[in-house]
C-alpha cells in the first residue's frame, strides 16, 4: 500500500510540478534545532522524500511548499517568532505554517483558528483544493 506521501508526489510530478530532492535528516534537525520547534512526523515523511517545490512556477493558485532554506530563511526575516512559515499562494500572498505553541496549521494573518488540524491534512486540502485553505 502507498503512503500518502508517495500518492502526493506522484501526482504533483503528474501536473509537473519540480521537486527538489529529499532533505537530509541532519538538515531537518539543524533546522528544528535553530527554530527551537520540532517539526510534525508527517512533516519530516514528506520532507524526508522531497525538500519542497524547485520551481515557484505551480499551477493555478496553489500554494508553494518551500525547502527548508526558505523556512529557515524567513523565520529568521519575520518579527513574530512563534509563527513557522511552511508554505504561500503566490497568487494571493497568503502564508501557512506553524506556531510554536500550538498543534496544527495556521494563516500567517489569522493565528486564532487552525486552517488544519495537520501538517497532512493541509497538504491534502492544497492537493485537493487550495480555496479551501482561505
Amino acid at each position: 500500500m502507498k503512503s500518502w506521501t508517495e500518492s502526493i508526489i506522484k501526482q504533483w510530478k503528474t501536473e509537473r510540478i519540480k521537486l527538489n530532492k529529499g532533505a537530509l535528516i541532519e538538515m531537518i534537525i539543524e533546522t528544528e534545532n535553530a527554530l527551537g520547534f520540532r517539526f510534525p512526523g508527517e512533516f519530516m515523511e514528506l520532507y524526508l522524500q522531497m525538500d519542497g517545490f524547485a520551481d515557484t512556477e505551480v499551477r493555478g493558485n496553489t500554494y508553494f511548499l518551500w525547502p527548508i532554506h526558505r523556512i529557515m530563511e524567513t523565520y529568521r526575516e519575520n518579527k513574530n517568532k512563534h509563527f513557522i512559515g511552511f508554505s504561500d499562494s503566490p497568487a494571493n500572498g497568503h502564508i501557512i505554517g506553524f506556531l510554536k505553541n500550538r498543534a496544527g496549521v495556521f494563516r500567517h494573518t489569522d493565528q486564532q483558528r487552525p486552517i488544519a488540524l495537520s501538517f497532512k491534512e493541509s497538504i491534502l486540502l492544497i492537493h485537493q483544493d487550495p480555496k479551501l485553505l482561505y
